[in-house]
């Protein structure tokens, strides 16, 4: 699920815990031109270690510009029953930011000829009603105004299919919440439905059609799209959920399962090659990386005016005039985020295995970058 670190902010006040961070003179620019000076990397790492200390934060941290890499560190534990400390290249899972990956792969498929985004979904799948059949598009599953709703949403400790197969199965039993580009709801199920689109356009499975045509050009070695435990993955921190007073539970045997609307596992390299690749190019075309990052639906922030967009995968968000795009995410022990500064050549990769951990950091990065 995405995150809205506003709401998070309300979370870790009642906690006791405080977001701070002016933006130092010189970052302020009055143009909006790239500053002349980097992130102040010592203040930055400072700032996270004291949250660390705290018992505030545990995660992977980078900070890059153009093709320097200013900070990479790990802070706190990937198995605290086994003193293992993070590291810039423990795998984490990645949550919904994946949502990016598949919105890439759709554009890919347009690129190609063999699809449109006005596409419906009965132009590529079979075994939907005819009311969502004929009716939801393309670029309504991209931008979450399908009213699909989400699948892998469970009551009473179920768990949801495994694979996609099974979790398009039952979406097509699920009625939508609302007709079709007529309102706004986050959706995983409509991801999923774009990853099996995905897979009939290109005759691949979802999974091998993002590593060869995603992960392999990013350099992204250490991605997978997989159903796994993080206790099996070599090098992937334990992820470490909030159950009471600052009481966490260890995650690592809880079954995550990767698919379209998210739940791989990365690292915080790999998200930085993904971010280079895309404004690279070397994912899509100029033309279509600007189509898919462009902002389409407003998204309305508690505490904040709608200031936001939602692109086709993508967040947009303006801070100080400054426009950032990328993706967070969050499931129980885990939070990430990934902001891409197209204007000023900056990269910050925030990736954590405690809840509420990711908003500290990531508030104090972008507070210093824009």
């Amino acid at each position: 699920m995405a995150l809205h670190r506003r709401t998070l902010l309300g979370v870790l006040a009642a906690a006791g815990i405080t977001v701070s961070g002016a933006v130092p003179a010189a970052f302020a620019t009055e143009s909006g031109d790239r500053p002349d000076v980097d992130l102040d990397v010592d203040a930055f790492d400072e700032y996270l270690e004291q949250c660390t200390a705290a018992g505030a934060f545990s995660g992977a941290v980078l900070v890059a510009r153009d093709h320097r890499t200013l900070l990479a560190k790990g802070y706190g534990q990937a198995d605290r029953a086994r003193g293992i400390t993070n590291t810039p290249g423990t795998k984490f899972c990645v949550c919904s930011m994946g949502k990016m990956f598949t919105a890439v792969g759709i554009a890919q498929l347009v690129e190609r000829g063999r699809l449109s985004f006005g596409d419906t979904i009965g132009a590529h799948l079979s075994g939907f009603p005819a009311v969502i059949a004929d009716n939801v598009t393309i670029d309504q599953l991209l931008t979450h105004t399908s009213g699909m709703g989400d699948v892998l949403a469970r009551t009473g400790g179920s768990m949801p299919p495994t694979t996609l197969a099974g979790l398009i199965r039952e979406i097509e039993q699920q009625p939508l919440l609302f007709p079709p580009g007529t309102g706004y709801s986050y959706s995983n199920s409509g991801f999923i439905v774009l990853g099996a689109i995905i897979q009939a356009a290109a005759g691949q499975a979802y999974d091998e059609y993002v590593h060869d045509h995603i992960f392999a050009p990013s350099g992204m070695r250490h991605t997978s799209v997989r159903v796994y435990t993080a206790d099996q993955v070599v090098g992937m921190a334990h992820g470490y959920a909030l159950v009471g007073n600052n009481q966490y539970q260890d995650t690592g045997d809880m079954v995550q399962i990767g698919n379209p609307s998210g739940g791989a596992y990365s690292t915080v390299f790999d998200m930085l090659g993904f971010a280079r690749a895309l404004t690279g190019h070397r994912l899509l075309t100029s033309e279509m990386t600007d189509t898919v990052l462009t902002g389409r639906v407003p998204i309305s922030r508690p505490g904040g005016p709608a200031d936001d967009e939602y692109a086709y995968g993508f967040e947009v968000q303006t801070i100080n005039g400054i426009r950032i795009v990328g993706h967070n995410g969050g499931s129980p022990g885990y939070e990430g985020q990934l902001d891409i500064y197209l204007d000023r050549g900056y990269v910050a990769v925030v990736l954590t295995n405690q809840d509420h951990a990711m908003v500290p950091a990531i508030q104090k990065s972008e507070a210093l970058l824009t």
